[in-house]
């Protein structure tokens, strides 16, 4: 987003203060009302602070992110997988609420509403999702973490909850290094569809979003959680054009994202300064969601405690039906 405050004026005081014990833990442990972003802010291209350094790599050069590995950490579990992981490494992390990747922005209480369709059975119905960057954060496989809640509606009636903790690395790399998924039926939960906490409950740890991208970057692990097959992502097109129901965005990127084995599932559009803005279903596609983003905010105080209050509540039902991992892990804490 244009005109927006510089990423070191962003959090102050003691939310400030909070992450950094957060992030001395993580060291010591490794060794909806709001203000409208407004159309207007929607055509814009990566600042000048993007990182210079490209966000996965096959091997080291002059130009490649080079990453010590941790020897703790799961990697390369899926044999049937052919592109590229970034090595993990505690160290490489930093205070996601930086926000230094625009095409994935972090900032606690930025809300994007998507909307569009899915198949449910034989039927297509009205589809909606509502992600919200709360200013929850947890530590997992000791990196900080910050927690963003989906909401999502099947004609009107809310079908899942999912909360992902996603981190930031030097380069800029946005990591998904866990997540929690409720499914609902009729608005009342049914189960539990996925939950895990980083490598060390058996999941396998990724990027999401990588800070720079060409037509030549190889395809990358996003990640896995157990039991499931690793995601990946392969760019289709960089620096196009693209319009959507609530603007025009320039530099825009497309990648291909879907599972091993079906990597043909969805182009996701991402555009700088608001994240994904666009989502075209491809022939591995089950439900064929389509969705455009229709509007983009900024939560009030009031409106990110409750999105905040929601993934809270969300973890305390996970620590019941889903033990483990979440019974045994330290609570996560908002940044206040």
């Amino acid at each position: 987003m244009r005109g927006r405050p510089s990423h070191a004026s962003r959090l102050a005081g003691s939310r400030r203060s909070v992450l950094m014990s957060l992030m001395a833990l993580a060291l010591a442990s490794c060794g909806s009302s709001g203000t409208s972003a407004g159309p207007d802010r929607a055509s814009g291209s990566a600042p000048d602070t993007l990182p210079s350094q490209p966000a996965v790599s096959t091997g080291p050069s002059p130009s490649s992110t080079t990453v010590t590995a941790n020897p703790t950490a799961k990697q390369s579990t899926d044999p049937n997988f052919e592109g590229t992981r970034v090595a993990f490494d505690p160290a490489n992390f930093v205070d996601p609420t930086l926000d230094t990747n625009p095409f994935h922005p972090l900032k606690p209480g930025l809300q994007f509403v998507r909307a569009g369709t899915t198949e449910v059975g034989s039927r297509v119905v009205p589809h909606e999702i509502i992600t919200t960057m709360t200013d929850v954060v947890r530590i997992i496989d000791g990196v900080p973490t910050i927690a963003m809640l989906d909401e999502s509606t099947d004609s009107g009636e809310v079908s899942q909850h999912s909360i992902d903790y996603l981190a930031l690395d030097k380069d800029g790399n946005v990591w998904i290094l866990g997540g929690y998924t409720e499914d609902y039926e009729g608005g009342a939960y049914t189960n539990t569809d996925s939950a895990w906490l980083g490598a060390s409950s058996g999941g396998e740890v990724g990027i999401l979003s990588p800070a720079k991208v060409d037509i030549n970057t190889p395809r990358w692990l996003i990640g896995r959680a157990p039991e499931e097959k690793a995601a990946v992502g392969t760019p289709v097109q960089v620096g196009i054009t693209t319009c959507v129901t609530f603007g025009c965005y320039d530099n825009v990127r497309v990648v291909q994202e879907g599972n091993i084995g079906a990597p043909d599932n969805e182009n996701k559009y991402y555009a700088p300064g608001v994240g994904v803005i666009n989502n075209i279903p491809l022939d591995a596609s089950l439900h064929q969601d389509t969705f455009q983003l229709t509007n983009f905010v900024e939560l009030s105080p009031t409106g990110l405690a409750e999105a905040s209050q929601t993934v809270l509540d969300l973890e305390a039902h996970a620590r019941k039906v889903a033990p483990d991992p979440f019974g045994s892990a330290p609570k996560s804490t908002r940044l206040h």
